[in-house]
């Protein structure tokens, strides 16, 4: 096995664990990781030559995706912001969500946090919006 599938396997695994860990699932990385893949079987194909010229290529655009794939809230950051208006705040989980329209960089979830009165509210990662949702029952 060549070094660049070992980097392809430990990029796509570690761009998971930090969707996991930091972003709660919501990070588009779907495109990135098809790019990843695609790159990896397409520079087989190359003559020495041009992999490194199409390598760096593709790796800006794989790094742009990852950009772009990224939410603008974290966990933590939107946690921090509900603490500045409520006294407790709990993460519980993350909501999938359906997404008018077809855009790939678009998070298909959203935080689901349980404030000091017992009620639940949805966080958006992309926007920051703040949605009450009914009480659990």
């Amino acid at each position: 096995m060549k070094w660049w599938w070992m980097f392809g396997i430990m990029a796509i695994g570690g761009m998971m664990v930090v969707n996991e860990a930091w972003y709660g699932n919501s990070a588009a990385f779907g495109t990135a990781t098809s790019m990843i893949i695609v790159t990896l079987i397409g520079l087989k194909s190359l003559e020495n030559r041009y992999r490194i010229r199409m390598g760096v290529i593709f790796s800006l655009l794989i790094a742009g995706a990852i950009y772009f794939g990224l939410p603008n809230y974290s966990v933590a950051e939107a946690e921090h912001n509900l603490k500045q208006v409520h006294k407790n705040v709990n993460y519980v989980n993350d909501v999938g969500v359906v997404n008018e329209g077809w855009n790939p960089f678009q998070p298909n979830r959203v935080y689901l946090f349980e404030i000091d009165s017992g009620d639940r509210v949805l966080f958006l990662p992309d926007s920051g919006d703040i949605i009450k949702t009914r009480p659990p029952m």
